[in-house]
């Protein structure tokens, strides 16, 4: 789930990172209405020297914890990224780091919690076990 940390956190959390110290693509005016589902914006945000270092620690971890969490009895564990507006930012770390859970067999599902605000038709796509 992504989400905008001045609505709070997600109460469903069971892991929360921070995306809010990457570069923002808020200020640039091309890219403010976009978000992070966009090509551009997801190019802007790579392009900060840090990210590719936290996105692989962020995925590092949560591969670590997942089965675990299975071998706990948890059906299934809520992931959050939070940054500012949840519009750019964590909407991409969301969307990057399912792609990268799904291509490792996990079942994944996606709520950007601020979608209403940025694009109406937003999906809600979870993650759980392996089957």
């Amino acid at each position: 789930m992504s989400f905008a940390y001045p609505g709070g956190l997600p109460p469903e959390a069971d892991l929360v990172f921070d995306a809010r110290f990457l570069r923002n693509p808020h200020y640039d005016p091309a890219l403010r209405p976009l978000c992070g589902r966009d090509p551009e914006v997801g190019n802007f945000i790579e392009q900060d020297p840090d990210f590719s270092t936290y996105f692989q620690k962020v995925a590092d971890i949560v591969e670590f914890l997942l089965p675990r969490f299975v071998q706990e009895g948890k059906k299934y564990a809520t992931i959050c990224v939070g940054c500012t507006g949840g519009q750019h930012r964590s909407v991409y770390m969301i969307e990057k780091l399912s792609t990268h859970l799904a291509s490792l067999g996990w079942r994944v599902g996606v709520t950007h919690r601020e979608a209403a605000r940025f694009a109406p038709a937003s999906a809600a796509t979870a993650i759980s076990a392996k089957e």
